[in-house]
């Protein structure tokens, strides 16, 4: 008999996770910025509106991604992950837990400093078969209680592998 099911964690992805965008964005803001200045004081209009462009679009791309951060939410429940995703117009994809047939915690250099981690999952789903819990703070008490649902999930559904060879040796 299945558990009713309960929530356990909302996730929001950590912004650490832009790191790489904010660190080109941010000096191009700078840049473009100073640029945008000295082309004012010196009258020279078609620079200072190229520049301007090239600033307002440097911003458009930090906002986007803090946005698309800031608006990437994982729901966690005893029986599946949501994630609902998207600025204007929302998606929202669940993942049942006993789909999930293996989980990994992956931290690269840059993760490891900022204290945030990857959770993948490689899952049965049709739709998706990796499936990322991408920059996200407290990774390994999520990914211990993860495995724990994943397990007892399988187990309440009767959820069985079986692994098949893609050569059969015959014995004669």
């Amino acid at each position: 008999m299945l558990e009713k099911e309960t929530p356990i964690f909302v996730i929001t992805q950590s912004q650490w996770a832009n790191i790489a965008q904010y660190s080109v964005g941010l000096p191009c803001i700078v840049l473009f910025t100073y640029i945008t200045i000295k082309c004012s004081q010196a009258d020279w209009n078609f620079l200072f509106y190229i520049s301007l462009l090239a600033l307002l679009s440097c911003i458009g791309f930090i906002s986007y991604y803090f946005l698309l951060l800031k608006y990437t939410k994982y729901k966690i429940t005893s029986q599946r992950i949501e994630k609902t995703e998207g600025i204007l117009s929302r998606t929202t994809t669940n993942l049942e837990l006993y789909r999930v047939k293996d989980l990994q915690l992956k931290r690269s250099l840059v993760q490891r400093m900022v204290k945030i981690g990857t959770i993948q999952l490689s899952t049965s789903d049709q739709s998706d078969h990796r499936f990322h819990l991408n920059g996200i703070t407290n990774y390994e008490h999520i990914y211990s209680t993860l495995r724990h649902h994943v397990e007892s999930t399988r187990i309440a559904r009767g959820v069985r592998e079986i692994d098949q060879n893609d050569h059969i040796v015959d014995d004669h």
